[in-house]
């Protein structure tokens, strides 16, 4: 049940002299029996006991019980231990005197958070010879009975090891002797390790005697008991020199013979007594057992330990109530009041400068947040990654060189997890995150969808708030496994236009749509070629696509509190209605329900209906941009700032990268580099793009809408390509000085 392995522990004196008060000490208990810790002052003996009863730490070295081992065990773990296998009597007896005897020993199952239970109270007092002693207090008592009262304390919560330290030190030999028989009866089914300094008392009660010196073991040896040699029924002969009769009335005349004959043989003297009292104490006295089985002590075989589930090893924490506690720390106030206040302001003191101190230098804001999500009671959780920036605007005034900053702010905007990023949170918080495919749409913080099914019209739009799919997830099968979900019908995508959908969206489509009936009608059929048409919105743009529903996924259960949702009457007025139904809005859109799940090509082929490839970089864009003409065509103004809007390009800052650029017609031709004249401005041709897809490709009202901006300028059209974007931020002091 219990094994030490190379226990090492040292103390330093005041002179800094090192002490080893244990020295690599290893060795196995078995599960019941008596066994005795003996040695000098300083051999080690209580170090080992405390060390092996969790009130000490070792430098080095393992404790194993029940198979679970202490190198695992946190701070409060050793706490948990000794409250749950350890039961502790100490030569001092440690019992409260502001408490009564019943409250004594009620304390070790409050402990455990246990009841007050005070029939296992009485049976407890009962075994250790004080039914009656219930509110009796402690000063009332003699030292044999207080040292009762620690055993019954140490009882009552059921342990498996009973750990003594010296627990008759502080007694006379008669009250040390009951409370060594109330030990031994207890060793019959309990595991009991005594330190003491008394070999007499050792080699009467122990079934095994391990001896230290210098924190090493010097001997370990376990009793053993030989059979007395029988001359008959009634007459054994013990250790060859011991003669016992076990009922004198039954000697006959050859039995006479045959003992004169065995006492003849013997040489000096003999004593003969009947007196019970006396043959007890001489049967003691040369170890021989009650029924005369004579006891010796030999070194200690191997111990075979059972074999123990760690995960099977559970411990109790322990819980004092706060009343309890109180009246413990109230009481020690008795003692030097003025001491004991001053000291409990500053160790206050000092606890919170420690915590200030600490928080700053280790707080990790990344670290604590994964550390509550894993800590928290929710099934799942969204996430979301930020990135902080600064934008700072310039005016340069080119006549004459005066460069100013007219607006300056520090601002965050949403990115995208790489995978690296999602294996680190994992492998630091053991959790099951996945990143889920948002094509840009990373501002979705309300529950709009990114895929709306097609002529499906909710009928109840409560309970279903969300026409379609929130994201996609391309994690694969074997992360539906790991998190618990099963398909239940059909099979998971592989292709990229197939796509699996939760339980809840299936209900959704069967409850909206006259098309479906069963989840068989919503899985893709070749026979049937019943595609589901959604409108995928890529970068705010709504593209219209097919796709084969080849999987329904059960994603767990949906809080029974959004129930009422369902109901067509409800108890709830409008306001608690209206309020529970964003709650759930909110919920549907960040869970697993409201997810499409895809194959792993399923990015790579949608993200070309992706409007603009630079989409969510860290710098989205750096533009160089002509925002007024003064007094004179030749004087310019422009502007270096971080901006994804309409962009109109001053031609000093073209001139600079021309090389680097691409132009075009607005037909869509490419044109020859020329210098712009006065009345003409550029844009991005994702701009130009933009203005198109706006009005639905409709030309006449692109061109107008180009007139208005640019003031009926006339248009040359360039692309601007990413890498130009980071050769301008690189290059940005080059820029300023023109």
């Amino acid at each position: 049940m219990l094994e030490i392995k190379n226990l090492k522990k040292v103390y330093k004196t005041k002179g800094g002299v090192e002490v080893k008060a244990l020295d690599d000490v290893s060795v196995k208990f078995p599960e019941t029996g008596m066994v005795f810790l003996l040695g000098k002052s300083g051999s080690g003996k209580s170090t080992l006991l405390n060390v092996t009863g969790g009130l000490d730490r070792p430098d080095s070295g393992e404790i194993i019980i029940k198979g679970k081992n202490s190198k695992d065990f946190s701070g409060s773990d050793f706490d948990s231990y000794r409250n749950t296998y350890i039961g502790f009597i100490f030569q001092e007896y440690n019992i409260l005197n502001e408490f009564n005897i019943e409250q004594n020993i009620e304390l070790a199952l409050q402990l455990q958070g246990k009841k007050h239970d005070k029939e296992a109270i009485d049976s407890i007092l009962k075994q250790v010879d004080l039914k009656g002693f219930e509110k009796r207090k402690p000063n009332t008592l003699s030292g044999g009975q207080k040292q009762r009262v620690a055993i019954a304390r140490a009882l009552i919560k059921n342990p498996e090891i009973i750990m003594a330290d010296e627990p008759t030190g502080a007694l006379d030999s008669n009250t040390g002797k009951q409370v060594f028989d109330t030990l031994k009866k207890l060793s019959q089914e309990k595991l009991v390790i005594i330190v003491s300094h008394d070999r007499d008392f050792a080699e009467i009660y122990a079934d095994r005697i391990i001896e230290l010196a210098d924190g090493k073991i010097i001997s370990d040896v376990t009793k053993e008991h030989i059979e007395p040699k029988e001359i008959n029924e009634n007459i054994n002969i013990v250790n060859d020199n011991v003669l016992s009769i076990k009922n004198v009335n039954e000697l006959k005349r050859d039995d006479l013979d045959k003992i004169y004959d065995i006492l003849k043989s013997q040489d000096g003297e003999i004593i003969i007594t009947s007196n019970e009292k006396n043959v007890k104490a001489v049967k003691q006295a040369i170890h021989v057992s009650d029924d005369n089985k004579s006891e010796i002590f030999n070194d200690t075989k191997e111990i075979e330990l059972k074999n123990y589930d760690p995960k099977q090893t559970k411990f109790i924490k322990s819980h004092l109530p706060f009343s309890r506690g109180f009246k413990i720390g109230a009481s020690s106030l008795k003692t030097k009041p003025i001491r004991m206040i001053f000291t409990m302001i500053l160790n206050i003191v000092a606890l919170v400068m420690f915590g200030v101190v600490s928080t700053l230098m280790l707080f990790n804001e990344s670290y604590s947040v994964s550390e509550a999500l894993k800590n928290s009671n929710q099934d799942y959780e969204q996430i979301n990654k930020e990135y902080k920036y600064d934008n700072i605007s310039h005016n340069l005034d080119i006549s004459t060189g005066e460069d100013t900053t007219y607006n300056s702010y520090s601002a965050s905007t949403r990115t995208y997890f790489t995978e690296n990023d999602i294996n680190k949170i994992n492998n630091k918080t053991g959790g099951k995150y996945a990143g889920v495919i948002k094509f840009g749409r990373l501002d979705n913080y309300d529950s709009s969808a990114l895929l709306v099914f097609n002529s499906i019209k909710i009928k109840n739009q409560k309970y279903y708030p969300i026409p379609g799919l929130t994201g996609f997830i391309d994690a694969g099968i074997e992360y539906l496994n790991n998190n618990n979900f099963r398909i239940i019908n059909g099979t998971y995508p592989t292709n990229y236009d197939e796509i699996a959908i939760s339980k809840f969206i299936a209900d959704m489509l069967i409850e909206s749509s006259d098309k479906y009936s069963t989840y068989n009608d919503i899985i893709y059929s070749t026979s049937l070629n019943n595609t589901i048409e959604a409108q995928m919105y890529i970068s705010y743009n709504s593209t219209l696509l097919p796709f084969k529903v080849t999987a329904i996924i059960d994603t767990g259960n949906i809080p029974s509190s959004y129930d009422t949702l369902k109901e067509e009457n409800t108890t709830l007025n409008t306001n608690q209605l209206n309020q529970l139904s964003q709650e759930f809005s909110s919920y549907i859109a960040s869970s697993y329900h409201a997810l499409g799940y895809v194959s792993n090509n399923f990015y790579e082929y949608y993200s070309k209906y992706k409007r603009n490839k630079t989409d969510n970089f860290y710098i989205n864009s750096i533009n160089a941009r002509g925002i007024s003409i003064e007094t004179s065509p030749d004087v310019y103004k422009w502007t270096i700032d971080i901006n994804t809007g309409m962009s109109y390009y001053s031609p000093l800052i073209i001139d600079k990268v021309k090389n680097r650029l691409t132009f075009y017609n607005l037909d869509g031709t490419k044109k020859e580099y020329s210098s712009p004249k006065t009345n003409e401005v550029y844009i991005s041709y994702n701009d130009y793009q933009y203005i198109f897809q706006y009005q639905d490709g409709d030309t006449d009202k692109a061109l107008f809408m180009l007139d208005r901006a640019t003031l009926d300028r006339s248009i040359p059209i360039y692309k601007l390509t990413k890498e130009s974007y980071n050769d301008i931020k690189d290059n940005l002091e080059e820029y300023k000085n023109l």
